[in-house]
């Protein structure tokens, strides 16, 4: 009796009959009912971010089963070096926590495309196909600017947000920055996770790189080119650029 291919719940490891190796079935249908695909849908009901975010959940979940399927997640072929999920293949899920200095990152984009960040895109090109962890966003709130939808939609991305206000000194002067808060949430939940992601091309957190380094955990960042330090660059173990695929098409 030849016998079927199984995937179990809880472990991403495939068993198949020799004869059926080369031809993985699918997988059981036990995924959420809202991924599912419904023609009768008006899509004129709806409106294009929550378009962008279904289609990007689609991905992540077809990215998903083909993993599950030890299957290239790229392009779906059966893998000739061991596999993705396989035990002992080369795909290693890494666990990734990002920090992304929002108020950085709002100028990079506006000063160099006009534009704003999609950060659920920008989330996705710096994770990849690793197990996030911890998001957060650090916001600086301004007399006299609604954040609040902003905010909100940071959480509905997935980030955990944290807002800090801005100070007026003694001399008239304003100060608002979260260098120092972000440096100090990195280092303390490096020695948890595998990869550190600065979302930011500000070159101040190249000094945190050592600090990182020596707890066992890898450095990156990810920016746009025209805004990312070269200081940075040469501190991190690996940096992932932004492009205008990254960014809202009209704002």
């Amino acid at each position: 009796m030849t016998e079927s291919t199984t995937i179990s719940d809880d472990s991403d490891v495939v068993s198949a009959s020799p004869e059926d190796a080369g031809t993985p079935a699918p997988p059981s249908s036990h995924q959420d009912s809202s991924l599912v695909l419904d023609t009768t849908e008006e899509i004129a009901e709806y409106e294009r971010e929550d378009l962008e975010d279904r289609y990007l959940d689609l991905k992540d979940e077809v990215w998903r089963l083909r993993r599950q399927l030890n299957l290239d997640p790229t392009t779906g072929k059966i893998p000739n070096n061991g596999g993705y999920a396989s035990p002992g293949g080369f795909l290693k899920r890494q666990r990734v926590a990002v920090f992304v200095d929002v108020q950085n990152m709002y100028h990079s984009a506006k000063k160099t495309y006009g534009r704003n960040l999609s950060y659920s895109r920008m989330l996705r090109a710096c994770v990849r196909n690793r197990r996030l962890v911890r998001s957060m966003a650090y916001v600086i709130d301004r007399d006299g600017i609604d954040q609040v939808s902003f905010t909100d939609h940071l959480r509905y991305c997935g980030f955990e947000v944290r807002r800090r206000e801005v100070i007026e000194r003694m001399d008239g002067s304003r100060k608002a920055e979260w260098e120092i808060g972000m440096a100090m949430d990195m280092l303390r939940i490096a020695d948890k996770v595998d990869s550190i992601i600065v979302v930011s091309g500000n070159g101040v957190f190249a000094d945190v790189a050592p600090l990182i380094r020596a707890k066992g955990t890898k450095f990156e960042c990810c920016a746009f080119r025209e805004s990312m330090s070269d200081v940075l660059i040469k501190a991190v173990d690996q940096y992932h650029l932004l492009s205008e695929d990254h960014l809202y098409q009209n704002d």
